[in-house]
């Protein structure tokens, strides 16, 4: 009973241990990377690791500590890396913008502590109104 009992508890622990990687799938990005254009449903086309939002300038937080983001049509927020960047799309408040970036995938910025959409790199942006 008792060598029953540890084999149970060591098997336990084991599995325990040792994940299967199901967090891994579950948190995954629908960033297209074989090149084809789609819609990953946020208001955003994807393609390769370029895509393009549809959305606004937002800026969050108090002075000294403000920094900037882009909202989608569907809410989702975005960081903006590098503060260079940052800068320029301040003056561009209150304007819907087509913005095309590239995702970064590590937090850089201090946005990317708050903004759970993910960091990007705005590389070219039209103003559509």
């Amino acid at each position: 009973m008792r060598l029953l009992l540890i084999t149970g508890i060591f098997l336990f622990v084991t599995f325990n241990l040792f994940p299967s990687g199901m967090r891994d799938t579950m948190n995954t990005t629908e960033i297209n990377t074989t090149g084809q254009t789609g819609s990953n449903n946020t208001g955003s086309t994807v393609s390769g690791n370029v895509f393009k939002i549809t959305g606004r300038v937002q800026i969050y937080g108090n002075e000294p500590n403000t920094f900037t983001g882009i909202v989608d049509q569907a809410g989702t927020e975005y960081a903006v890396y590098p503060p260079a960047q940052e800068e320029r799309l301040r003056a561009l408040q209150g304007h819907l913008i087509e913005f095309t970036v590239i995702p970064i995938n590590e937090p850089k910025s201090y946005g990317s502590l708050f903004l759970k959409g993910g960091t990007v790199e705005p590389i070219t942006w039209e103003i559509i109104r």
